[in-house]
């Protein structure tokens, strides 16, 4: 739960680079908001791994 509305860049299996920020987290699941508003939700089996950004204090900005 802390890491609710945190900015990420997630690597899924064959190479796919997702960047959001964490909406909701299932238990087999993680739903991703991208910066065009966009929704995803990706398999927790199907994620090799999560690079975590840091706050911005200008939301404005993508990254």
């Amino acid at each position: 739960m802390r890491n609710k509305n945190r900015p990420l860049e997630m690597v899924t299996v064959g190479n796919r680079r997702f960047r959001g920020k964490t909406k909701h987290v299932g238990i087999d699941y993680v739903d991703i908001k991208d910066n065009n508003g966009k929704m995803l939700t990706i398999l927790k089996d199907k994620i090799e791994y999560i690079d975590w950004k840091k706050e911005r204090k200008d939301q404005e900005r993508n990254w």
